[in-house]
């Protein structure tokens, strides 16, 4: 896949950062191929040692500002149950690591899902999210938060958008401004739940087994809730990859959905209001390409909106 973030290279860390690595490895690293998809700025490589063995490893430096969400991260993938996401063989806080979070996972080799209408790869996505709601409820997490919480906070971009009255809004969106922030927040009324949600699901937080199953990755957030969110998270994806907003839904409507068909249009004009707000702002520092990727999740909620709300 094309790339989506500025990672630094394996070679390019601290003397005293690989050798701390090699150190809880056992084993000297002999070889790295340096992945670039996400949109995160920390290390993200496949590492093979001198043993032989293969690996995968995440790490960043404490003093950055997206440092809290590899502790996240690490707390949420360290607790996952066998049958979701990949397996746990190591992780150091900075404490133990002179500043830096690690996370070190299997070497899982695939490749990102592909899912487009009649796609195998779609069919398997969708199994292992449902996999993941039955596996997570109850959350495995004493730690996870109610969702509303943090993102709660997040998907109000129609009320932030409404305030500033920006002049280059998309016409329809400009047009029904008022309405999507009178309906933005109204999902959190059935967002309540004990299941343990990845809430960033989308099709390169997915990694395609050579069996042709998926596994999804990336567990980055601490959140718990209604069971029906993370299918919904993923409409909008499959909107991008081809989908018609119908087929996005009949897709998922075998997974759980909120007894309310208003509580997932709310939920659709909260999330689409989120992307809306947060492509205006300015990249993170070694994220060049986030705000390119929040324009088509954007125009690609947008249009199941449209589809939902039946505005015109």
């Amino acid at each position: 896949m094309a790339a989506t973030s500025v990672r630094p290279k394996w070679a390019s860390l601290p003397t005293d950062a690989r050798a701390y690595v090699e150190r809880r490895l056992g084993s000297p690293v002999t070889a790295a191929v340096d992945c670039t998809g996400g949109f995160t700025p920390g290390v993200a490589s496949r590492l093979l040692l001198a043993d032989g063995r293969h690996v995968f490893l995440k790490g960043m430096s404490s003093d950055h500002p997206f440092a809290p969400q590899y502790a996240d991260e690490i707390a949420v993938t360290s607790v996952l149950p066998d049958g979701v996401g990949p397996r746990v063989l190591w992780w150091a806080m900075p404490e133990d690591s002179d500043g830096w979070w690690w996370l070190c996972l299997e070497d899982i080799p695939g490749t990102v899902p592909v899912l487009s209408p009649d796609s195998a790869d779609t069919v398997m996505a969708l199994a292992a999210v449902e996999q993941a709601g039955k596996l997570l409820t109850p959350s495995p997490l004493d730690s996870a938060r109610p969702i509303t919480e943090l993102v709660g906070r997040w998907l109000t971009g129609w009320s932030t958008l409404a305030a500033q009255n920006p002049d280059d809004l998309d016409p329809w969106a400009a047009g029904h401004l008022s309405a999507l922030a009178g309906i933005e927040e109204k999902w959190q009324q059935d967002a309540a739940g004990k299941t343990l949600l990845h809430w960033d699901l989308r099709p390169d937080n997915m990694l395609r087994r050579e069996d042709g199953s998926v596994v999804i990755i990336d567990w980055s957030y601490q959140n718990q809730g209604a069971a029906w969110i993370d299918p919904a998270v993923l409409v909008p994806h499959l909107i991008m990859d081809g989908h018609s907003p119908a087929d996005a839904e009949a897709a998922v409507s075998h997974l759980p959905q909120p007894d309310d068909p208003d509580v997932l249009t709310a939920f659709a004009a909260g999330i689409g209001g989120y992307w809306e707000k947060s492509s205006r702002r300015p990249n993170p520092p070694g994220v060049p390409f986030l705000r390119a990727h929040q324009v088509r999740a954007a125009a690609a909620t947008r249009v199941w909106l449209r589809h939902r709300t039946g505005w015109v």
